[in-house]
C-alpha cells in the first residue's frame, strides 16, 4: 500500500472526527438529537478509519519470513 493512501485515509478519519464533534455541538445548542446522534456516529467512523490506518501502516512495515 502507498504512503499517499495511508495518508490520505488518516487525514479522512481526523477529519470526520472533528466534522462529527462540530455536529454533536450543533446538535446540543439547537437541542436536536438526531443532528448529536449523527455527529456521534461520525465520530466513531472516523475513529474506525484512523484504527484501520494504523493497522494497515503497521502491517506494510512487517518483513515476511522467507
Amino acid at each position: 500500500m502507498a504512503i499517499g493512501s495511508l495518508l490520505v485515509e488518516t487525514l479522512d478519519g481526523a477529519l470526520r472526527i472533528i466534522v462529527g464533534a462540530a455536529r454533536e455541538v450543533a446538535g446540543r445548542v439547537l437541542n436536536d438529537g438526531a443532528l448529536m446522534a449523527g455527529g456521534r456516529v461520525e465520530q466513531i467512523s472516523g475513529q474506525a478509519s484512523l484504527a484501520c490506518a494504523r493497522v494497515r501502516s503497521v502491517r506494510s512495515r512487517i518483513v515476511p519470513r522467507a
